[in-house]
C-alpha cells in the first residue's frame, strides 16, 4: 500500500512523467515492427525531457507475448514502473463496461487499464493506438507520429 501511495504522490508532484503504452514499447522492442523507427524516435524525444513510465499491465502484456522475464526486466530498466492501483482498476472496469454497452467490438481490457491509470495519476499517455480514446476525455494523449 505504501508503495502505491508513494507512486501516486510522485506522479502527482512530478508532471514530467509520461505513461508509455504497450503498443509503443512492443514496436520499440521489435526492430521488424512497422512502427519501430517512429516509436524509437518518440521514446528518445520523450526520454530527453521526461521520465518514461510503464504500467504493470504492460509488464503482463509483454509476458503474454512470450518474452522472458529477464528480457522484459532488462528492456524496462529505463522506465519508472507503476503498479495498477484499485482506483485505476475501477475506472478501467467502468469505462470498459460503458464502451461495450450496446457494442459488439473487440476492445481489450488492458487498453482500458493503462488509460485509466494515466487518468487517475494525471499523467500524459504516449501511444500509437488511437482507438477508444473517447472513453478517457481527461487523459492528455500524445501520439507517435
Amino acid at each position: 500500500m505504501e508503495r502505491a501511495l508513494f507512486r501516486e504522490r510522485v506522479a502527482a508532484e512530478d508532471p514530467s512523467v509520461i505513461l508509455v503504452d504497450t503498443s509503443v514499447i512492443v514496436a520499440w522492442l521489435d526492430r521488424e515492427h512497422q512502427h519501430h523507427k517512429a516509436c524509437t524516435e518518440a521514446l528518445d524525444a520523450w526520454a530527453a525531457r521526461d521520465t518514461l513510465a510503464a504500467s504493470s499491465v504492460t509488464y503482463a502484456e509483454l509476458a503474454a507475448g512470450a518474452r522472458t522475464r529477464e528480457g522484459v526486466d532488462e528492456a524496462l530498466q529505463g522506465f519508472e514502473l507503476l503498479e495498477l492501483d484499485f482506483d485505476s482498476a475501477w475506472r478501467a472496469g467502468v469505462a470498459f463496461r460503458q464502451y461495450h454497452s450496446g457494442k459488439d467490438g473487440k476492445a481489450v481490457l488492458p487498453d482500458f487499464f493503462i488509460r485509466a491509470q494515466a487518468a487517475v495519476l494525471n499523467l500524459p499517455h504516449l501511444t500509437n493506438d488511437r482507438r477508444r480514446i473517447k472513453s478517457f476525455p481527461d487523459v492528455d494523449f500524445e501520439f507517435v507520429r
